[in-house]
């Protein structure tokens, strides 16, 4: 990965790990889904669509990022 997270990237992915359930998946919005979709890097995190909007998890590499955010800031 060549690229920076910005402010609001980073919110977004400690959101999906605050709120994810036991198989790691959170609930997005239809008004929230397209922006995670366009501005969230694929590799940090899985996304799937439903008629509600759809639901998004960490990656590997997302849960890594997450983690060593707590070291970084």
């Amino acid at each position: 990965m060549s690229f920076k997270l910005n402010h609001a990237q980073k919110h977004i992915l400690r959101l999906i790990d605050r709120d994810k359930d036991d198989g790691g998946w959170v609930r997005v919005s239809q008004a929230i889904y397209p922006h995670i979709d366009s501005n969230i890097p694929k590799d940090l995190i899985e996304l799937e669509t439903n008629k509600d909007g759809g639901r998004a998890r960490l990656t590997t590499e997302g849960q890594a990022v997450i983690d060593s955010l707590a070291w970084l800031e």
